[in-house]
């Protein structure tokens, strides 16, 4: 059996591509992996803090929307450091300052999902409802590695 893996489904549910995070989560929740413990945290992931603690996993995965300039839909990985104490969303605490202290004992990935549309309102786009079929079955089936860190495609030299 893998190690034990918590995800986080991050997002708001009446802004439209915004709810991408919490889509992601509820199909791998669905799923009923038993090394996978999936939490729903919405716009609040600081209230889902103290069971990451009791816990201690090897891996956290915090599936999210986030504007990062590509075409809606697309997928990429970020770090924490990545984000720093930047406000990543349109959440509370900015998520590089609430997870870096679990870093230590924590691997910490972001899988971000550019949105089309974060107005007031309900359902997602097309191309990120694909995004996010995508993401949860990568996540479940252990291949959301293969998807591009953020930084990744212009690191070449010239």
């Amino acid at each position: 059996m893998p190690p034990l893996t918590v995800v986080w489904g991050v997002g708001n549910e009446i802004m439209r591509d915004d709810a991408a995070g919490i889509r992601a989560a509820e199909l791998v929740r669905e799923r009923g992996l038993p090394w996978m413990r999936v939490s729903i945290c919405g716009v609040l992931p600081e209230n889902h803090i103290a069971p990451l603690r009791e816990i201690s996993p090897r891996l956290l995965l915090v599936i999210d929307a986030a504007d990062f300039g590509e075409k809606p839909g697309e997928i990429r990985l970020l770090r924490v450091c990545d984000i720093g104490g930047s406000v990543f969303s349109s959440h509370g605490i900015p998520i590089g300052v609430l997870l870096e202290p679990f870093e230590k004992n924590t691997r910490i990935v972001i899988i971000a999902i550019q949105p089309q549309d974060t107005g007031l309102g309900e359902g997602l786009s097309q191309p990120v409802a694909k995004a996010v079929k995508s993401v949860a079955g990568a996540v479940c089936d252990g291949t959301w590695e293969n998807f591009p860190f953020i930084h990744s495609e212009n690191l070449s030299p010239r």
